[in-house]
């Protein structure tokens, strides 16, 4: 009976100490640290029916908490080329807004510094709704295009109907930062608990941009390029972004 005694007190003992070891390791299990630095990857769709483009951008990130961050960072956005034709009575006017690659691609490169804003709320355990906004400018101030005047037939109206040998100018313009300001809203998914490492979101943004800033205040061939360049200044963008801190 004894002997039945100590052997129930020893494996008594032996249990409650591997439980009081389970609950020390739990509670000294160190909590992951709250990082406050990030860098996010993004994939964008921005344009009008008049211009549309593409890009991907690359931006580093500071979160206030887990709910708000700020990020500064650069897009590569891809535009397709822009050709635009009018005349008077004399002449007809041919304005290019052309690609980078002297014609082997339709598309044009332009670099943007992006800062960025996003707030989130959330919904479900891991993902809600994403607010913020997006402005963007040109760091460099250059815009350039291409215009050429063809001599006309008298009297005829047809563009093809020329004579002669076309001027063409080549304008760079120093003006033109092209800055746009974009207000977003969509939707975010934490790919880890609490978002405490990565995060998803997907932003639709409706914002003012002017793709063609620097050749609307120009003037080539005393024509003055805003009277027959695009007006529009409303843009829309659709944005992904991973962002992992």
């Amino acid at each position: 009976m004894l002997m039945t005694l100590t052997l129930g007190g020893m494996v008594s003992a032996s249990a409650q100490e591997f439980v009081d070891s389970i609950i020390v390791e739990q509670k000294t299990k160190p909590k992951r640290e709250f990082n406050r630095w990030g860098v996010s990857l993004e994939g964008t769709l921005l344009g009008n029916s008049d211009m549309t483009s593409c890009g991907w951008g690359l931006q580093g990130c500071y979160r206030f908490n887990t709910n708000f961050h700020v990020g500064i960072g650069l897009r590569l956005l891809y535009w397709d080329e822009y050709s635009k034709y009018w005349h008077d009575n004399n002449y007809i006017y041919h304005f290019e807004k052309g690609t980078d690659d002297d014609g082997e691609s339709k598309w044009r490169r332009q670099l943007d510094l992006t800062l960025s804003a996003t707030y989130i709320l959330p919904v479900i355990k891991r993902g809600g709704i994403a607010l913020g906004g997006t402005a963007i400018f040109s760091p460099i101030p250059l815009e350039s295009f291409y215009i050429s005047r063809t001599p006309r037939s008298a009297g005829s109206s047809y563009y093809y109907d020329y004579y002669g040998t076309a001027e063409t100018k080549k304008k760079n313009v120093y003006d033109a930062f092209q800055p746009g300001l974009f207000a977003e809203a969509g939707l975010y998914y934490d790919i880890n608990e609490n978002g405490e490492k990565s995060r998803f979101t997907l932003m639709y943004g409706i914002g003012t941009f002017d793709m063609f800033m620097g050749s609307r205040h120009s003037k080539v061939f005393d024509q003055k390029m805003g009277d027959h360049l695009p007006s529009k200044s409303l843009y829309h963008s659709l944005t992904l972004r991973l962002t992992v801190f």
